[in-house]
């Protein structure tokens, strides 16, 4: 019952994931399809053996170890860096800050390692939050939006033909150390940018990120 997943089938789940294949049930459809292939006229294994027929749980755990793993490929990395440098070239004016993933070399201090930081305006949103982001800001996380599970914060404020989005936040991991520099970032990039209120979920972590990039809030 417990198992570990069969290396082929584990492989199969991991190529699928790659693949953008997320959903646990449709997963399991694909799962049991493999290990019917990989049997062929040979008797199949029974339904609760969950070496060859992980439960909806053994998959979701694959699938998310599989897609945090590629969070240190460096491929998509590199791709957002030449989208940024494309808006620059283009003259679409932004502002922006960049720092990849990486992980220490062998023989290199653990602490040299950098987790993933992306903070990004447009010029018109930035000019939005100097105009409406004095007083109210609105914080607010997003989850399970795009393929990449990473947490993905918008910066909000109320103009005066409804809320818009003017800065976005992407973070390796969501705590308050990530939250802190996204936000000190971001008031880099808008030294004049001093709201007078924030309005978050009930996340102790973004409360104290707030009150540390903005002391007295």
């Amino acid at each position: 019952m417990k198992a570990p997943i069969d290396d082929r089938v584990l492989q199969h789940i991991n190529y699928l994931v790659d693949e953008r294949v997320f959903n646990v049930g449709e997963m399991k459809r694909h799962v049991r399809l493999f290990v019917k292939n990989l049997f062929g006229d040979r008797i199949l294994p029974l339904s609760f053996n969950r070496r060859f027929f992980p439960s909806r749980s053994d998959l979701r755990n694959v699938i998310y170890r599989q897609r945090q793993r590629k969070l240190s490929g460096l491929l998509d990395q590199e791709q957002v860096l030449q989208l940024v440098r494309k808006l620059s070239v283009d003259q679409i004016e932004s502002v922006w800050f960049y720092r990849p993933s990486s992980t220490p070399s062998e023989g290199d201090n653990a602490n040299d390692s950098q987790s993933l930081l992306l903070v990004f305006q447009l010029a018109w949103q930035r000019r939005l939050l100097l105009r409406y982001g004095q007083e109210m800001v609105f914080l607010d996380a997003t989850y399970r939006t795009t393929r990449y599970a990473v947490p993905l914060f918008f910066l909000c404020v109320h103009t005066n033909s409804g809320y818009c989005v003017v800065a976005t936040l992407i973070m390796e991991r969501e705590d308050t150390v990530s939250v802190t520099e996204a936000l000190g970032a971001l008031q880099n990039m808008n030294p004049n940018w001093s709201p007078s209120a924030f309005m978050v979920d009930s996340s102790e972590i973004e409360m104290n990120a707030i009150a540390s990039v903005f002391p007295g809030w």
